[in-house]
């Protein structure tokens, strides 16, 4: 069992202590038709009429937060820590062992939004969690171990801090003009139309101004809305779908490995304002960034930094004197 620590000099929770047990080579796709087995048993499935799973949604088996642990917030001086309390869930998104975005068919991927919004709602139930974050890594440079198209979900007492930043800046643009931050990118971006991508009625596509890597787009709500899950209306509905296959189409065309994060709304329940600060809802815009790779050595600023050694152990290894009777 690790332990949430954190950076005092930058304000980052840092994990640490997790030990990663090493997967069984079997040469069998745990996320395949046939092999439930070799997976957690299901939390949500999707199925047809026959019966047979289409989506299906389960706890991770070597997971980083666990929904068993203690919150316990303590203090080591004036260091501060904590126990590893969350969730972490897999989604595998389609039987089909070799599909990607790109190529699924709207219902396909129609179902997919289904289990990310339905995951999101229940965790979010858990007024321990103060975030619920659904990510996908796709290919070997994002570090990803299984080809099989999945995604993760994490929920955590504690805001990622990519998250944090955005939810800082977004306020301050809101308490200085009294307008979303993404609603005026999107204004400008349209105005512009100099980093667009594609616009449809309800959704803008785009590079952002200050991209991070080369072809990274952002798909935008046109319309205020604070939460990705609090889907209004089943024709922006099925526009999203739409824009989101064509979105990915392009970038597999130009690269075979991306990460995809879904930036939504801090859980409410606990994460509440003063009576006389705006509302989270009033100034966070959801919207879903993409990130094509292209190496292996970035880290997304939304992850989570996971370090399998105690910062106690690597000093003790490092203080061992390895020359020949301790001289140095």
């Amino acid at each position: 069992m690790g332990e949430f620590r954190k950076d005092a000099l930058t304000g980052n929770w840092v994990v640490v202590g997790v030990k990663k047990l090493k997967r069984q080579e079997t040469g069998v796709c745990p996320f395949c038709p046939g092999s439930e087995h070799l997976t957690p048993p299901s939390i949500r499935e999707m199925r047809d009429g026959q019966g047979n799973w289409l989506v299906r949604s389960f706890p991770a088996a070597n997971p980083i937060f666990q929904i068993e642990a203690s919150e316990n917030k303590r203090a080591e001086g004036f260091y501060d820590k904590m126990g590893t309390l969350g969730a972490h869930e897999i989604i595998v998104e389609e039987r089909s062992h070799t599909k990607t975005f790109a190529t699924f068919e709207a219902a396909e991927i129609s179902r997919v939004i289904d289990m990310y919004t339905e995951r999101i709602l229940d965790l979010k139930k858990d007024k321990r969690f103060k975030y619920v974050q659904i990510y996908k890594n796709h290919g070997e440079i994002t570090g990803s171990l299984i080809f099989h198209p999945h995604s993760h979900v994490l929920a955590t007492p504690i805001l990622p801090h990519q998250l944090y930043l955005e939810l800082l800046n977004s306020q301050n643009h809101y308490l200085q003009k009294e307008r979303c931050l993404l609603c005026d990118v999107v204004s400008q971006e349209i105005r512009q139309e100099r980093r667009v991508v594609t616009a449809s009625r309800h959704f803008l596509v785009v590079c952002p101004f200050a991209s991070r890597m080369a072809f990274e787009v952002w798909i935008i709500p046109r319309r205020h809305n604070p939460s990705f899950e609090s889907w209004m209306d089943e024709d922006v509905r099925r526009e999203f779908v739409e824009v989101y296959i064509d979105t990915m189409r392009r970038i597999e065309r130009v690269r075979s490995s991306y990460s995809i994060v879904v930036h939504t709304s801090p859980n409410m329940a606990a994460c509440q304002s003063g009576e006389r600060a705006p509302q989270v809802s009033d100034y966070f815009h959801w919207h879903v960034e993409i990130l094509p790779r292209t190496y292996s050595q970035y880290k997304r600023e939304d992850e989570f930094y996971t370090v399998p050694e105690m910062p106690e152990e690597g000093a003790a290894i490092l203080k061992i004197d390895k020359t020949e009777g301790g001289n140095r």
